[in-house]
Order: structure tokens, then sequence, then C-alpha cells
């Protein structure tokens, strides 16, 4: 990596698998590996993962049941950019099982936007977003995240991302997902509760029945 992220917008939201599908209609978007190594012939021309996996991500969360230690699968770490021509990718060789093997990891000359799950904590009779928690119950939707301010590694300059195409499409993303979604409520024991997210109008029956929303008798409104 080519930079370092200083400042960060982050946004944390869940709705319902085909809203999510129609967030991205019409945009220009990939989805590009850059957090692990990948196969040498890796190129980025993937489209729909996303999709899939946030579908099978929603149907944990919504069914009501506890999480397994299997069900981390389920986790989405990817990345999105506008223009897979700033990723570039390294081929490196590792010995495994007695033989050398070759992958690639990549170099990214400028920032992705960055997609994680985030977790719904309960402490206190307060609800915090969190992105871990041991007991993986807590798991409730994701984060589209991208760094408001870089520092280029071999200049020291600091500079202001807004004026990248890649911004441009995180900033596209979060407004179509905003018209969508509302800021979340909840209600526990007749007490109002403001958690750090967004949801759905679609997607609210559904997520009340998660499992942890469901042991600390929190109802989404």
């Amino acid at each position: 990596m080519s930079y370092r992220g200083l400042k960060w917008l982050k946004f944390n939201f869940v709705m319902h698998p085909k809203e999510l599908k129609e967030v991205f209609n019409n945009l220009n978007y990939f989805i590009a590996i850059t957090n692990r190594r990948i196969s040498e012939d890796y190129q980025i021309r993937d489209k729909a993962s996303i999709f899939t996996d946030y579908k099978a991500y929603y149907e944990k969360i919504i069914s009501g049941e506890e999480w397994s230690k299997e069900d981390w699968k389920l986790d989405i770490y990817t990345q999105i950019t506008d223009n897979p021509e700033l990723v570039n990718y390294e081929v490196f060789e590792i010995e495994e099982e007695n033989e050398i093997k070759r992958y690639k990891r990549a170099i990214q000359l400028e920032p992705v936007i960055n997609v994680a799950p985030f977790n719904l904590t309960v402490q206190n009779e307060k609800l915090s977003v969190a992105f871990h928690d041991s007991t993986r119950n807590s798991s409730l939707g994701i984060q589209f995240s991208y760094p408001k301010e870089i520092l280029y590694l071999k200049t020291n300059e600091v500079m202001l991302t807004e004026q990248l195409s890649t911004f441009q499409l995180y900033s596209e993303l979060i407004k179509q997902i905003k018209k969508k979604c509302k800021k979340a409520k909840a209600m526990k024991e007749g007490k109002v509760l403001r958690p750090n997210f967004w949801i759905s109008e679609l997607a609210i029956a559904e997520v009340n029945s998660n499992v942890n929303l469901k042991s600390n008798d929190i109802i989404l409104v």
C-alpha cells in the first residue's frame, strides 16, 4: 500500500438484500480483493459477489438462531473500487505442503471502499456499534468506510481524498442508502434508544427476529 488512512468516513447500515442491489444500479464499481492473498490469475472483474455474500449474511441475522463457530465464514470483508487500475498486484512465492506456490497481493495506489460487518452490543442499557464481539450473536449489519485523509508513505504528503473518484463513488453509495433507510431507533423497557446505524423500513420487521435483539428485549421501530 502506498498510503495510510489518517481520518475515516464510516457508515453503518442494514437493509434488505434486494435494496442493496438497487443501491448499486447504474454505478461504476468493481469488487476488488485487497485484504488477502489471491490466486496468480486473479483479475478485478467481479460485480456480484457482494450481493450473494450479503444475502447469506442477512439471512443469518434474521434467522433468530444463535451463531455457531462456523458462521464466521458469513462475515463480509471485501473492498470496492471504481477503477481497477488503481489496484496493482505483485506476485510472490511461498512454500506450502512441500511445494512452491505463487500468489498475488495488492498494492493500492489510491484508497478503496472497505466493507465489513458491524455488531450491536448491549451494555448498561445502552446500544453500541462495535466491530468485535466474542459471542458472535450481535452481528447486525455492514459498514462502508473510506479514508477522508491519507498520508502518502514515500513523500509524507497529507492529502484530502474528496477529489478522488472513489470518494465520489463512496458518497453516491451513502446517498442512495440514505434514500432507502432511516436512522435506527429502538425500544427497550419503554426507553427510546438511538444506536449509530441506519436501517430500511423493509428490513425492520425481519431484523427484529435477530437472536441478540430478542434475547435483550429490544425492538427496532
